[in-house]
């Protein structure tokens, strides 16, 4: 049972889709424009977002920045030798939709995330003594509370729970700010700074610069 997105501008296969899904215990909410899907992402508690690959819609890639939730994309068997690959979602699901298959790759995406989250709430992201509860809202480093702000630690807990992957500045800037703001790259800087110099103390290095990129936090120290 796992609450999920389902992102498409088609009232009917909304509902078709809903219905299997829901037989299956799951909750499901319904996203026809971006404003409301970035709305239902912010609002937090989602496994999963089920993207119809339609013009109108923005594409895996594109979600991204605004979420690392995993992406169930369902496409029309024409558009398959067009997607470029590596597909930048999870899983792809090709029309019409058999609700046995949607019905596993939606549990296996979810299963896969809910691992995920394990090892990290269990890990702490396993960096040397810095640790991350998102039920609390906090962050200890070597088991002292790191006093930060809602941003710095929204910030850091998208490095943590994605250790050793690059993100660059705009992607940091749409998962913490949102979209909308309008403000610059250079926020992500500023706040880097400011988590570094509460986290990195007596030559450990949790996050790396890429330049010109952006930044990853790192599994081990040095």
């Amino acid at each position: 049972m796992a609450n999920l997105l389902i992102y498409t501008a088609d009232d009917g296969f909304a509902e078709a889709l809903t219905r299997a899904l829901r037989r299956e215990g799951h909750f499901c909410k319904v996203a026809e424009e971006e404003n409301t899907a970035l709305q239902e992402i912010r609002a937090r508690g989602l496994s999963l977002i089920l993207l119809d690959d339609a013009p109108a819609l923005p594409a895996p890639g594109e979600i991204r920045t605004w979420s690392m939730l995993p992406i169930l994309l369902i496409a029309e068997p024409g558009r398959i030798e067009t997607l470029r690959t590596p597909i930048e979602a999870d899983d792809i699901l090709v029309k019409p939709v058999r609700e046995e298959e949607l019905l596993f790759r939606v549990r296996n995406l979810c299963e896969r995330k809910d691992s995920a989250d394990s090892d990290v709430a269990r890990t702490g992201a396993h960096a040397t003594g810095l640790t991350l509860d998102e039920d609390h809202y906090e962050i200890r480093l070597n088991g002292v509370l790191v006093d930060l702000t809602f941003r710095e630690f929204e910030l850091l807990k998208h490095l943590m729970q994605n250790p050793g992957r690059v993100f660059d500045r705009n992607q940091l800037l749409n998962l913490v700010w949102g979209v909308d703001y309008i403000g610059g790259p250079r926020t992500v800087d500023v706040h880097i700074r400011r988590i570094r110099a509460k986290i990195e103390a007596e030559g450990e290095t949790f996050i790396t610069t890429i330049r010109g990129v952006g930044y990853k936090f790192n599994l081990g120290t040095g």
